[in-house]
């Protein structure tokens, strides 16, 4: 897929358990999304940026959404289905698949491809998967196409961090990790900023400058249809103007470093996550939890980075609380302008924007969305009462017993109850 422009489109990403509930008792559906670019560039801080002690990534206990569970374990439902897209979020699947698994008794079994958020609507669409997973919704051309004939809807809550691997200044041997602006991140990624010793680096890192060697930058980027790479580079088109100008957002994008400085591409989370900490004076962007599984071998080679809030000035380091804290003001900005949830079955994507690059906390964070069509005899599914209602009992035990914090993967954090309904609503609409 093509780089999009803002001004054709938009994503959504993320809410939080803290204000949703206020926010949805709304019920005007909202479906245009609007034109205006929220928030000013990053610019250089006047301010040194905060102290950094190492710090604790263990998420708060998020409430649980009450819809009342799904029974699991009817004997009669048995069988296999398959899904597939979003690397993103492939650890919290696999969780989810594992245990729903020993929930019924091994009658049911979820088999997930972790093929990216691009392949995996495109195969939806194709049928050749029984569901899709994205970090985005569905991109409103392809939306355009099947309207009415398929639902969306977000299963849980992650962010994207920017990992890095500079020997010299590793956390191991400095205490302390990089900071980072959306400026920075789009000159490194343009080719315009091509060492790490760039006085524009040294600036907002006052307690590493004299260690930042003059080693070139190699920019990691996906090299596969991303749903993590729409939300990073939309993050960035938000953020900062020149990147919106020059390269745009998308599942891909034609990444300027890969000409002007030392661009390299890996596939999925996983292949960008394994580059970085493979090569020396690499930085690349990942899901949370690729970041937090390898997070000693980062902290010998490098680590990860506390990223600027253009909006409120701070740096921001990816706890939940942070995640959590910038998801509630995106959703207070979305409410301010469309006051009401997206229907199940309608274009997602207006309402994205003002999820991202929020007015306040961590600003990359993103929902992932599941795609299942509403009615799989007419879309030509073989056995497709048995396919519609093992799909509805796996996502009805996702969206409640699936949201407990024993079921979520450390960095992802669980919906807020009206979200998850949205989810549960939807699955009323799939037959049979």
């Amino acid at each position: 897929m093509v780089a999009l422009n803002l001004k054709t489109i938009a994503v959504i990403t993320v809410a939080v358990v803290a204000v949703v509930a206020a926010v949805l008792l709304a019920t005007t559906s909202a479906t245009q999304p609007p034109a205006q670019q929220p928030g000013p560039p990053a610019t250089t801080p006047t301010a040194q940026p905060p102290a950094q002690t190492y710090p604790t990534t263990t998420p708060a206990q998020p409430s649980t959404p009450t819809a009342t569970p799904q029974q699991t374990t009817t004997p009669a439902l048995r069988g296999a289905v398959t899904g597939g897209g979003s690397t993103f979020v492939n650890p919290q699947m696999v969780m989810w698949s594992k245990k729903f698994y020993e929930a019924t008794g091994g009658a049911i079994t979820v088999n997930y491809q972790s093929i990216g958020s691009g392949a995996g609507a495109a195969q939806f669409l194709e049928k050749k998967l029984d569901f899709g997973a994205s970090d985005v919704p569905m991109p409103r051309d392809r939306y355009e196409q099947v309207a009415g004939r398929f639902v969306q809807f977000p299963v849980v809550i992650g962010s994207i961090v920017l990992v890095y691997n500079i020997p010299e200044i590793a956390y191991v041997k400095t205490g302390k990790y990089l900071n980072l602006t959306s400026e920075l991140i789009s000159l490194i990624y343009m080719g315009e900023i091509k060492q790490w010793c760039d006085p524009r680096i040294k600036a907002v890192n006052p307690g590493l400058a004299d260690k930042l060697p003059c080693r070139d930058i190699i920019a990691v980027h996906r090299s596969d249809g991303s749903g993590t790479t729409a939300a990073f580079t939309l993050y960035l088109s938000l953020a900062y103007k020149p990147w919106n100008e020059t390269v745009g957002w998308g599942y891909t994008v034609k990444w300027p470093a890969d000409e002007k400085a030392q661009g390299s591409g890996a596939k999925g989370n996983e292949g960008v996550a394994q580059a970085v900490l493979q090569n020396a004076y690499s930085i690349g962007y990942v899901e949370f939890a690729y970041w937090y599984k390898n997070r000693d071998k980062y902290d010998k080679v490098g680590g990860v980075a506390y990223l600027k809030n253009d909006n409120d000035g701070k740096f921001y380091f990816p706890t939940a609380e942070s995640v959590g804290e910038g998801a509630k003001a995106g959703l207070e900005r979305y409410t301010q302008k469309y006051g009401a949830k997206p229907k199940p079955d309608a274009d997602w994507n207006p309402v994205s924007i003002e999820f991202t690059n929020p007015p306040r906390g961590y600003p990359i964070l993103a929902f992932t969305y599941v795609f299942l069509w509403k009615d799989y005899a007419a879309e030509g599914y073989g056995d497709a009462a048995t396919k519609a209602a093992l799909l509805k009992r796996f996502f009805e035990w996702v969206l409640t017993e699936g949201q407990k914090p024993e079921y979520i993967v450390e960095g992802f954090i669980p919906l807020p109850r009206e979200v998850a309904q949205i989810g549960l609503d939807a699955l009323k609409l799939v037959k049979p």
